[in-house]
């Protein structure tokens, strides 16, 4: 799987590259939401038809731990990120600005090249796809231990690309986990860019 993973975008990089040019980005957006929105419409309907992991989630511990688990994944990606400038070099600032994409490349690394500057940007891109690229091999290993604990390194990608991984790693109840994660922190991201870029 990550051998394709990482075929595919070679071969994308390279293709692009050869055969395209800025004014075709549009067209790839359209493609990979279009492509996005079917994965997630697969994972809503074998979460929706298994009606009782439903009955079993909406109980209040189950919903206090869909809250939490964003929530921790916040604070462990904002609080990385805050170590890491000690290493990066980057302030600390411009650490946590880019690490408030919580795995959503696309969007925030267009955010912050338009609103603070383009090589920002393109550290915004590498390191929340660098996140999503290493949660294909991070998820498998992590649910060994325990399946929440598979959750954490996807992010904001747990809604949609990773969530096929996560219940095939750590099960289907935990994929529902999975889904409340990515899009409470999804939901999170243009939030947290705003307020870091005022």
């Amino acid at each position: 799987m990550i051998y394709a993973l990482f075929a595919a975008i070679l071969l994308g990089m390279g293709g692009g590259y050869l055969f395209l040019d800025v004014t075709s980005k549009p067209l790839l957006d359209e493609i990979l939401l279009t492509a996005l929105d079917f994965m997630v419409l697969v994972a809503g309907i074998e979460i929706g038809s298994n009606r009782r992991l439903l009955r079993q989630i909406c109980t209040p511990k189950n919903l206090a731990l869909a809250l939490a688990l964003p929530c921790a994944t916040l604070v462990g990606s904002l609080g990385g990120a805050y170590l890491s400038s000690f290493i990066t070099g980057l302030g600390v600032y411009e650490s946590i600005l880019v690490a408030a994409g919580l795995g959503w490349y696309s969007l925030s690394s267009v955010v912050v090249s338009t609103m603070h500057s383009t090589e920002l940007g393109a550290i915004s891109f590498l390191s929340n796809m660098l996140r999503e690229v290493s949660s294909f091999v991070l998820i498998p290993l992590l649910a060994r231990w325990h399946g929440l604990l598979a959750i954490a390194p996807g992010g904001a990608g747990t809604m949609d690309s990773l969530l096929p991984l996560v219940i095939r790693a750590a099960g289907m109840n935990v994929g529902m986990f999975s889904f409340i994660n990515g899009l409470i922190l999804s939901l999170l991201v243009p939030v947290l860019l705003s307020l870091l870029l005022g």
